[in-house]
């Protein structure tokens, strides 16, 4: 009897350890499945939010890169125009300069040569000339230029036969000469070489029955503009014919 009931008693105790294994194993299945639906369901979104982070930090460079890098193309590009539209301005402003230093060259070329002939007509000086009467002038009562009308060469064009002046054109050395001549009974001759006011060189000839003659010549330093001519003395005479007796000439021997 005791044992029955002990079997029975075990046999419950059995079962019912049974029982409660088979629920504590039911209920760690029922733990198991929702630890691992819930590890399922987490993965995902986990999984999704992980690949949204990777996308976002793989993408944000990119989006951040590209317009800087277009940019960055974008100035270049208009900096090569920049260049480009220099370059050709520059080139231009070459070409235009050339043109203008061959202009410039030309200008030059004729002034030069235009300062050659100006300088080499200053440099060609020579006059001579004689007295235009056919009688006797004098005697005078005053201290009397003579102006020597005839003129045989004047060139430079710097004596004057209205005034009987020769004016230095050039500072320079000058020859000048002139001559005198006097019919017999009309008295005394004589005369001066005049450089500005100052008295130079003179003649003199005294005569009765020949005709007189007198000549003289200098060389003078003239500055430009110096006044050159010949005078006849107070109360003397000079003569001449168509034989061009009484002459005055000059020209320059050097600038200086």
């Amino acid at each position: 009897m005791c044992l029955v009931v002990g079997l029975s008693t075990c046999r419950a105790e059995g079962e019912d350890n049974q029982i409660r294994v088979t629920e504590t194993t039911e209920e760690e299945q029922e733990n198991h499945l929702t630890e691992t639906v819930a590890e399922d369901t987490e993965t995902p979104d986990q999984d999704l939010q992980t690949v949204a982070v990777e996308a976002s930090n793989s993408g944000s460079p990119e989006k951040g890169c590209e317009p800087s890098i277009y940019m960055v193309l974008k100035e270049l590009g208009a900096l090569q125009e920049r260049q480009k539209a220099t370059v050709s301005a520059l080139e231009e402003t070459n070409r235009k300069l050339e043109a203008s230093e061959k202009k410039i060259d030309v200008l030059n070329s004729s002034l030069t040569e235009m300062r050659r002939t100006y300088e080499g007509k200053q440099h060609q000086v020579a006059f001579s000339a004689a007295l235009p009467t056919t009688a006797t002038i004098g005697p005078v009562n005053v201290l009397y230029p003579l102006v020597y009308k005839h003129v045989l060469s004047n060139i430079g064009g710097h004596y004057s036969p209205v005034t009987g002046y020769f004016t230095a054109p050039v500072r320079g050395i000058y020859y000048f000469s002139f001559s005198s001549f006097c019919w017999p009974g009309d008295g005394t001759s004589g005369g001066s070489l005049y450089r500005n006011e100052n008295q130079v060189v003179s003649w003199y000839g005294y005569t009765k029955t020949a005709p007189v003659s007198g000549s003289n010549s200098a060389i003078l330093l003239l500055q430009a503009g110096d006044m050159v001519n010949v005078r006849l003395w107070n109360g003397r005479k000079i003569s001449d014919n168509g034989n061009k007796y009484s002459t005055f000439s000059g020209f320059l021997l050097s600038p200086m």
